[in-house]
Parts: structure tokens; C-alpha cells; sequence
């Protein structure tokens, strides 16, 4: 059974509870300034189960996860661990009380190593001649302990800067399972990941629920909920719609449970706009990362980059973008030679969508319009004023125009879903009229309609003529969108293809995890 730490505040006992459970929440709901958020949300969870948790950006998953991580406190009803009361006023007594939560972004201090990472904020320590001393010796020991219940082995002095984003999650993992929870809270943990080092982990997921620990799993990723579950509850405005066994379950059911009146079609597009004109050409570019690479993208197609995560796919935005120099080779835009500088970018008419948007496209604590402003500020200038009133005004064309859920364009940022962020940042380019658009996973953790929307935005862009670079490591979305895929391993590009060619998916994946040439990037 969970210990409940003195510090953690009892609610009164229920008579109702259900006996075979560990964690239960009845009659949950939250509002922030009088607008409910979540409304008499029923939930529990059992014993070494997986209980998936699936819903549209907005549903009100991460605001229910953070009252039982402690973040927020529900403005009614009440949560049980093993049949007794509790009330957490704060992340703190939320750990003591065993429940941990593994987030959906990375926080590792880069030059600190492996097992440092693991207990940063909770170091051991001990004493030595009146004095008080980090034990690093328990430390190592304690997180090669816990690295090996996972099946992994490497060295925990290896500098977090060193791992690959498979190995930092699993560092990530270790954070939480060192202080041995009973309810683990998983939040998007295979974001961004490529299709082997996603299997791997959930193998692993699935060895820890087989251990006996008790999960709660957050993905927008059905396929996945569909393989790793026990049970799955739809949320959908901030109310359960049903709970259900997987057996009971299909993707079908799943998404029409979280869309309601919505609809959605299993995005596949089936036009061409490609032009003979050469909008971009790259030309044996080296970097630190890069080796060699040349490609040409024309105007009116989308070209889709794949590789598994730490293949170069990113390395070849920031390359383009000016943010990582190039060694050697030399970049055309519109057959005029390009020095690349984010700067130049811009004015070249070159947008980029980040990969990380939390800390590389928002400015969190900035509402929605002065994130959506930001690239082009001098339009709204009046002298060495910006013109407020204009400004808001776009935004609001914007929020309406790509159906951004907002209370308006003063609202800040941060309090935004990941999908309607992620939308603000593109409508910051949009405001602009690039010509060549790089898309770095802008699907990365928003859900299925929203994921909808912006296939259909860049098919709409690529109407228009502008052209544009995807790169992602989920390979059916570049299929089902892209009029070509060049694949990257270690750095180089290895191979061309079309989506429409026979096998090319089993081709495409052949090529990213072996490296194999198939054909030029013209």
C-alpha cells in the first residue's frame, strides 16, 4: 500500500469507493476565473495497469494530471490512494504520496552526467567529520541499479550531452523510478522519437506495468494507446466520455469519442503542385553534423525529410536557417546565391517551425498576439511605436482563421494546448508571405484533428506556390503528404523516394535504419 505522508492533507472518507483500485478521483472539477476547465471527472486506477488517457489538445488531460501531480488543486471533489482521502497542496506531497510524473519535454543539464542528472534536487548525502558531503558512490550505484531494471546499460559518468534523445528519455525514466512510486504519469513519452527507439520504450512501459507498478499514459498517438493498454478514458471538453477495456475499443471509436460532432478523415492528399522552377538548392553542404548533402526543392512541393532521431534531420533546418555554420558548400535561393543568417532567412523569404517549440518558438510569459507578431514587428510599427491596435487585429484574423482555441490574443501562451501553440507559431510566418517554409515535427505531441488541420494548411500553402521542407521522424504522416521523401542517416542523405512507388515505406525505413543510396535528391 502507498504511504501517506503526514504532510498530505486527508478529504473526508467515501463509502463508495471501489476496492480493487489504488488511485481514484470522483466528482473532479477545476475552472480558472469562472470558466471550467474540468467538469465531475471520474477516473481510477488499478494495480499494475496501463490506463491510457486520450483526448483533443485542450481536453483537459494535462490540467487533470497536474491536480493529481500536485500542481493544481481541484476546485471540487476528491482524489483517494488506496481507499484514503487525500488533498495535495503541492508537487511535493504529490511524490511523497508515490505518484511521479516522467514529462513530456527533456530536463537534463547538459554537461552534468548521467546518474547526476537522475538525483539533481534529491542528492544523497553523507557525513564525514562533522561535515555534510555528496555521495557519489551511492549515487552511481543507485542509478546503475535502476538503469538495469530497464534493460540498458551504459556508463552513468557519460555527460547527458552525449545520449541520444532514446537514451535521455530513459534518463528521464530513471528521475522518477529511483524514489521507487507506485503510480507513474507518463505524458507524451515517445514524442519525437523515431519507430525503433519508440518500440524500445514501450517494451519498457510494459515491463514496468508487468513489475506491478500502476501507469497513467498520455499519447495522442492511437496506434500506440491501442498496443500499450488496459484500459483507455476519452476526455473531451474538459468532461469523461466514457471509459472502456481495449478490447472494447478501436481507433475509430476512440476518435469519434474525442471529436463528438467534429469530423475527420485519415488525411491522405491526393494532388500536385510542383513546378519546374528550383525555389531552393543546397549543394555539398558540410557542418558538425552534416556530410555532403545536396538536394533541390521546387516551387509548389513538399518535401519530406526522414531519419531516425539524431539522423541530421534538424541539423539540415538550422543549416538553412543560419543557425549551425557551414563548413563548406553553398545554398541558392531562387537561383541567387544565399548566405545563411536567420536574418538573411528572413528576408530571403525563408520561415522555420522549430522542432522545439517550448524553448526555440515561444516566448512563454508572451501572449498569443506578440507571439504571433514577432518575426515581421516592423509592420506593425508606427515610427518607434508598435500599433497596438493592428496588432491585435491580425492576431484575431489568425485565431479565426486557423481555429486557434484562445480566450483571445491576450492571453498568454504558456496557457495555450501544444496543437494551438503550435498553430500561433505558424500563423507568426503566415503574417509574413515566406516562400519557403521548413516544418521541423509540426505534429510533434498535438492531436489528430489538429494534426488535420495543419496537413491541410500545408497542402494549402503548397497551392499557393510556396514551397515546403517537412522533416519528421513519423513516417506514415510524410507518406501520406509529401510529393517526395529524402531519407538522412548520420548525417548524409542516403536516399530519394516517392510515396506512390512499390514497397517505398518498407524501402524508405530499410534506408534509415541501414544507410543504404537509393537514387538522387534532384
Amino acid at each position: 500500500m502507498t504511504t501517506i505522508n503526514s504532510n498530505v492533507k486527508t478529504a473526508t472518507p467515501d463509502l463508495n469507493l471501489k476496492s480493487d483500485v489504488i488511485l481514484e478521483a470522483k466528482g473532479i472539477c477545476k475552472e480558472f476565473n469562472g470558466v471550467y476547465v474540468l467538469k465531475d471527472i471520474e477516473f481510477d486506477l488499478k494495480p499494475g495497469e496501463i490506463h491510457s488517457l486520450v483526448g483533443e489538445n485542450g481536453a483537459g488531460k494535462s490540467t487533470f494530471v497536474k491536480i493529481l501531480s500536485g500542481v493544481h488543486k481541484p476546485s471540487a471533489g476528491n482524489i483517494y490512494l488506496n481507499g484514503q482521502p487525500v488533498s495535495f497542496d503541492s508537487v511535493w506531497q504529490s511524490e511523497k504520496a508515490g505518484i511521479r510524473t516522467v514529462h513530456q519535454e527533456i530536463n537534463l543539464v547538459p554537461y552534468f552526467s548521467v546518474y547526476k542528472n537522475i538525483f539533481i534536487g534529491a542528492e544523497k548525502r553523507k557525513k564525514f567529520a562533522g561535515f555534510n558531503y555528496t555521495d557519489d558512490k551511492k549515487m552511481r550505484e543507485m542509478a546503475r541499479e535502476v538503469i538495469k531494471r530497464l534493460g540498458i546499460d551504459f556508463d552513468v559518468n557519460t555527460p547527458a550531452m552525449l545520449l541520444n534523445a532514446s537514451m535521455k528519455r530513459i534518463v528521464e525514466i530513471s528521475k522518477v523510478l529511483v524514489h521507487n512510486p507506485n503510480i507513474v504519469i507518463f505524458d507524451e513519452p515517445t514524442t519525437s522519437l523515431g519507430e525503433e527507439e519508440r518500440k524500445r520504450l514501450l517494451k519498457i512501459i510494459k515491463s514496468l506495468k508487468n513489475s506491478g507498478l500502476s501507469i497513467i499514459y498520455i499519447s495522442h498517438n492511437l496506434e500506440e494507446i491501442m498496443d500499450i493498454s488496459d484500459r483507455i478514458t476519452v476526455f473531451r471538453d474538459g468532461r469523461k466520455i466514457d471509459t472502456m477495456n481495449v478490447e472494447e475499443a478501436s481507433i475509430e471509436k476512440i476518435v469519434s469519442m474525442m471529436l463528438g460532432h467534429k469530423t475527420y478523415n485519415n488525411y491522405q492528399r491526393d494532388c500536385s503542385y510542383c513546378y519546374d522552377d528550383i525555389y531552393l538548392e543546397a549543394e555539398s553542404l558540410y557542418t558538425d553534423k552534416l556530410k555532403n548533402v545536396s538536394f533541390k526543392l521546387r516551387k509548389g512541393e513538399i518535401l519530406g525529410i526522414a531519419g531516425v532521431v539524431g539522423a541530421g534531420k534538424t541539423e539540415i533546418a538550422k543549416a538553412i536557417f543560419g543557425l549551425d555554420p557551414i563548413h563548406k558548400g553553398r545554398i541558392k535561393v531562387m537561383g541567387k546565391d544565399y548566405e545563411p543568417s536567420p536574418q538573411n532567412a528572413i528576408d530571403f523569404g525563408i520561415a522555420l517551425v522549430p522542432e522545439e517549440r517550448q524553448a526555440e518558438g515561444l516566448i512563454p510569459n508572451y501572449c498569443v498576439s506578440k507571439n504571433t507578431t514577432l518575426t515581421y514587428l516592423n509592420k506593425w510599427c508606427k515610427g518607434w511605436v508598435i500599433d497596438r491596435k493592428e496588432e491585435i487585429k491580425v492576431t484575431e484574423e489568425y485565431i479565426k482563421k486557423l481555429s486557434i482555441k484562445t480566450t483571445g490574443p491576450n492571453q498568454v501562451i504558456r496557457f495555450l494546448s501544444g496543437g494551438n501553440q503550435q498553430k500561433v507559431i505558424l500563423s507568426r510566418w503566415l503574417n509574413g508571405n515566406f516562400h519557403i517554409g521548413i516544418f521541423d515535427e509540426p505534429t510533434k505531441g498535438i492531436d489528430i484533428k489538429a494534426k488535420e488541420d495543419i496537413y491541410m494548411l500545408l497542402d494549402s500553402l503548397a497551392r499557393e506556390g510556396k514551397s515546403i521542407i517537412m522533416l519528421s521522424s513519423y513516417l506514415p504522416e510524410l507518406m501520406s503528404l509529401c510529393d517526395r521523401i529524402l531519407v538522412v542517416n548520420e548525417g548524409s542523405i542516403v536516399g530519394q523516394f516517392s510515396p506512390k512507388e512499390k514497397d517505398a515505406e518498407k524501402k524508405i525505413m530499410a534506408a534509415m535504419l541501414g544507410g543504404e543510396y537509393c537514387g538522387s535528391s534532384d
